[in-house]
């Protein structure tokens, strides 16, 4: 299962997006976590794997999901107090909070959530705080700080 999300990504995205998602895989890979490929409901015929730490769930990743086709791919934090507290680094914060995942009316959070992202109260936001769609290179910095906030709630004693 572990080799099976970079074959995932290789063959299904190209150039900058391919590279970052490998990276971000590797990187993935390098904190310990464990990929399983989700195929009940809604996912059954998709590419969606979870990034997991034990039975902790980490992130979530999508490739080539047939039902957004304007996306390459997604990854999407978990729903964590990880991402309350301001961060240190106002320029990752700022970045951070334009992926800020916004209510889209799917019916999975009940038409949105207000949620404290980074010491800002923000309304409208669905189940899991972040959604990063199509990252590249530029966005691989964000990514590598959301799981960071995330691994380090989920190993605090």
């Amino acid at each position: 299962m572990q080799e099976q999300i970079e074959r995932e990504i290789s063959k299904n995205l190209t150039g900058e997006m391919r590279e970052t998602a490998l990276k971000f895989t590797a990187f993935l890979k390098s904190h310990g976590l464990m990929f399983h490929r989700d195929r009940s409901g809604d996912w059954a015929e998709k590419i969606y794997y979870w990034a997991r730490s034990d039975k902790n769930c980490v992130c979530f990743i999508a490739v080539k999901d047939p039902d957004e086709p304007e996306n390459a791919w997604t990854v999407w934090s978990d729903d964590s107090a990880a991402y309350e507290a301001p961060l240190g680094d106002a320029e990752t914060s700022e970045i951070g909070l334009k992926y800020v995942n916004r209510c889209e009316k799917c019916g999975a959070c009940g038409g949105g959530q207000v949620k404290t992202v980074f010491g800002k109260r923000i309304s409208g936001v669905c189940m899991c705080t972040f959604r990063v769609d199509n990252a590249d290179l530029n966005g691989l910095p964000f990514l590598k700080t959301m799981v960071e906030l995330r691994l380090n709630e989920i190993l605090q004693p």
